[in-house]
């Protein structure tokens, strides 16, 4: 009986911690996962960062990826607080797509984000949790929804 109310304890102290969660499984990118998330404390992000080929050692591909995720955290957070732009283009040639571009813009400042959690994949890529306390936001007069 014991073992079962600690068991119930830590699953409810687990749920409200907060977070995203895992995105990696068994070495790889889970097949599904949240990249966003408010909660009553804070604003979650996810950021990602794959490897890049050209470095040669096993810490150099971890520190940079990692690097990477964090600015794609900030890129996340930055998105959902001050909305991004999406400019497109597609060209037709002979009734078929012939070029087709995507850009996605985004600009602002978010300070005091931090990492909460690291996870590296096993080809070295990585992904960050990062959160950002809304009190922080609202002191700076953005309202989140």
């Amino acid at each position: 009986m014991k073992k079962l109310t600690v068991l119930l304890l830590a699953i409810v102290f687990m749920a409200a911690c907060g977070g995203l969660g895992s995105a990696v499984k068994k070495g790889e990118i889970a097949p599904s996962f949240s990249d966003t998330k408010v909660d009553s404390k804070y604003l979650w992000v996810r950021g990602f960062g794959a490897v890049n080929p050209a470095h040669t050692t096993d810490s150099q591909k971890r520190i940079m990826s990692r690097e990477a995720a964090i600015a794609h955290g900030y890129q996340r957070g930055a998105e959902y607080i001050y909305g991004n732009g999406v400019y497109a283009n597609v060209r037709i040639k002979d009734a078929v797509a012939d070029n087709s571009t995507i850009e996605n813009t985004v600009k602002g400042v978010v300070a005091g984000m931090e990492i909460y959690e690291t996870e590296y994949l096993s080809d070295g890529g990585c992904s960050v949790v990062m959160r950002l306390p809304l009190a922080k936001l609202k002191a700076a007069n953005i309202e989140v929804k």
